[in-house]
């Protein structure tokens, strides 16, 4: 039962944390999308960026907060114009008023279908930039990134690690349990997996009365990265959180055996600070054709 990061796409969707879907950010707007967006980034050369550079998405906001609305681009590079996935990805900013650029010094993002949202997120009522991308693999994890750009110095306050959100690590334990901790939690977190024990008994898991079989690697369980996270302003002050969703993996890449939802608010000095954590149970659990193919029969 060795853990496998199998590469079919896999799109997660959010499920119990409060959607954002149609929300209106104020001051934002596609800039020239039509004339842009899946065209060659005509100032890549000025950046000294690669010549096949591609405007993946592009929108308008004031993100230097001269009150002047700037173009943000999101670009990368491309093998073809009509390519879905791009990799080292850039946010890049034209001054509204002077009309110079700017760029994040944001390294190794790559994705496919990138995407980009203008919200305020920090509290200072200037729009910052969020990126998301999905990575492709079947974990359905997406890269995430939010930047500022404030007095044109731009800065990523959202990146790698933080897109690693609530960080779960235990262990299968006697009686279909999961034992584990996470240091935000600051205590341990116990799950039941008992729905899925038929799967477990098949795969030699467990034995029928829930006794461990398997030892080592093969017992570890460990959260992925945020399969989603969508901006949200949980309350109503103009000011946008972080809302999002983990998957815990227990004996192979698609065998999820809980979820985690959490809302995260931006405390300053590039710290977020989660606001809501929950995480699921299930009571009933299909097996799922992925997990079956794993499983001697």
């Amino acid at each position: 039962m060795n853990k496998k990061w199998m590469k079919p796409v896999a799109f997660l969707v959010m499920a119990g944390v409060v959607g954002v879907a149609g929300l209106n950010f104020a001051g934002t707007k596609a800039a020239h999308a039509d004339a842009e967006k899946g065209k060659l980034f005509t100032a890549a050369a000025d950046l000294k960026l690669s010549e096949n550079t591609y405007v993946i998405d592009v929108k308008s906001a004031d993100v230097n907060g001269d009150q002047v609305e700037d173009q943000v681009f999101l670009v990368g590079q491309k093998e073809k114009a009509d390519d879905i996935f791009a990799s080292n990805m850039n946010i890049v900013v034209q001054d509204g008023k002077s009309k110079a650029y700017s760029a994040t010094n944001i390294t190794e993002l790559s994705g496919y279908e990138g995407e980009l949202t203008l919200a305020d997120f920090t509290g200072d009522h200037v729009a910052d930039v969020f990126v998301k991308a999905a990575t492709g693999g079947s974990g359905g994890i997406y890269n995430h990134v939010v930047a500022t750009f404030a007095h044109n110095k731009p800065t990523v306050i959202f990146g790698e690690k933080e897109n690693e959100g609530i960080r779960y690590e235990g262990k299968f334990v006697d009686g279909f349990k999961v034992e584990g901790k996470s240091s935000q939690l600051g205590k341990p977190l116990s799950i039941d997996v008992s729905a899925n024990q038929d799967v477990y008994v098949a795969a030699k898991l467990y034995d029928k009365d829930g006794k461990l079989q398997a030892d080592g690697e093969d017992v570890t369980v460990y959260s992925y990265p945020f399969g989603s996270l969508m901006p949200i302003d949980m309350d109503g002050n103009g000011t946008y959180e972080l809302a999002g969703e983990q998957r815990i993996v227990g004996m192979n890449n698609a065998d999820t055996v809980s979820r985690i939802n959490s809302v995260w608010g931006y405390q300053g000095e590039g710290k977020w600070n989660p606001w809501e954590i929950e995480y699921s149970t299930f009571l009933v659990k299909h097996s799922g054709e992925a997990i079956n193919t794993m499983v001697d029969k």
